[in-house]
């Protein structure tokens, strides 16, 4: 099987677990409204979540490492297509590259609350003013990740459109990506994720199915 395909189904891994990560851990306690800090007590009063916090960050973990695979399969293929490393190649690795830091940064912030709680038995119940600094620089993580994750779709857009290595509809769809990241607002940084999720299949599917016809 060649490093193409492999890189395919690593895209395909990569959006699975990162659904799973966030399906597992559901949604957290609004750090914004009057009362979060009761609600972040009564959230972590509730056992279970430390499970699914640890749960959660294993999963999005095994994810960046599938994506990791995928980004190489994608910038070696629009490498190769554009015949030299040019500025926007170098750009798409640079930008993949901190979306893989800010993403696993996510995880732990968001997470790090309950990990403590799970495994360390000296840990009794959170203080809700650290969880909720914890959360609040989850979500500065999720917003600079989508940032990252910006850069690196609008460089492929750029390859896309000079080599046509890959269908130019999928480069629009990494422009939505970057659009949506660009006003730094939780809301639409969380909506540019799921558009990067089916951009990432996509490219995902292409390269599995070329090298299956191939």
């Amino acid at each position: 099987m060649s490093t193409r395909r492999w890189s395919g189904i690593a895209g395909i891994l990569f959006v699975a677990c990162a659904i799973a990560s966030v399906a597992v851990h559901g949604s957290f306690p609004d750090t914004l409204k009057a009362n979060a800090l009761t609600k972040i007590a009564s959230f972590y009063a509730d056992r279970s979540h430390d499970s699914h916090a640890v749960l959660a960050v294993v999963l999005g973990f095994i994810g960046l490492f599938f994506f990791t695979w995928f980004l190489g399969g994608l910038w070696s293929t629009l490498r190769d297509a554009e015949g030299t490393t040019s500025a926007p190649t170098v750009i798409l690795a640079v930008g993949g590259a901190a979306f893989f830091a800010l993403a696993a940064g996510a995880h732990m912030f968001n997470n790090v609350t309950g990990i403590s709680a799970h495994f360390d038995k000296a840990y009794h119940q959170p203080d809700p003013k650290i969880a909720l600094t914890m959360l609040d620089l989850g979500t500065g993580a999720i917003l600079a990740s989508a940032m990252a994750a910006g850069t690196m779709t609008l460089a492929a857009l750029v390859l896309i459109r000079r080599t046509r290595a890959l269908p130019i509809w999928i480069a629009w769809l990494g422009l939505a990506v970057t659009v949506l990241a660009l006003p730094v607002v939780p809301p639409l940084a969380r909506l540019s994720g799921l558009v990067l999720a089916v951009w990432t299949v996509a490219i995902s599917v292409v390269f599995v199915t070329s090298e299956a016809a191939a």
